[in-house]
């Protein structure tokens, strides 16, 4: 297919000219080139804009879960020094427990008492 364009500036053109030689090209090439790699530009910046935004939705979501455990840490210290408190029993005691019978919620990981 053909592309004519008319009324260029004379320094454009010169540009133009300037950057094919450089590259030991005729100016027909080096336009051809360049139109092809333009018309890819914009889908390929489409995809980028799209996947920076997915990237930026999931760091939020990385950030919140990230609140959610130190929540859940301050909880379980609060819960690991009222027992202290109520058992009297050593921390050693509580961590032993906490690694003996913690194990997952479904009682996968935990020994027998």
């Amino acid at each position: 297919m053909e592309i004519k364009v008319r009324n260029l500036n004379a320094a454009t053109v010169k540009q133009i000219d300037e950057l094919a030689k450089k590259k030991k090209m005729s100016r027909e090439q080096f336009l051809r080139i360049y139109l092809e790699k333009l018309a890819h530009v914009d889908p390929f910046i489409q995809e980028k804009n799209r996947m920076e935004e997915a990237i930026q939705r999931f760091i939020i979501v990385l950030e919140r879960m990230l609140e959610i455990v130190k929540e859940n840490n301050e909880e379980v210290k609060m819960l690991k020094t009222l027992f202290l408190m109520i058992t009297d029993t050593g921390n050693d005691e509580i961590d032993h427990f906490i690694n003996t019978f913690g194990g997952d919620m479904d009682g996968k990981d935990r020994k027998n008492i």
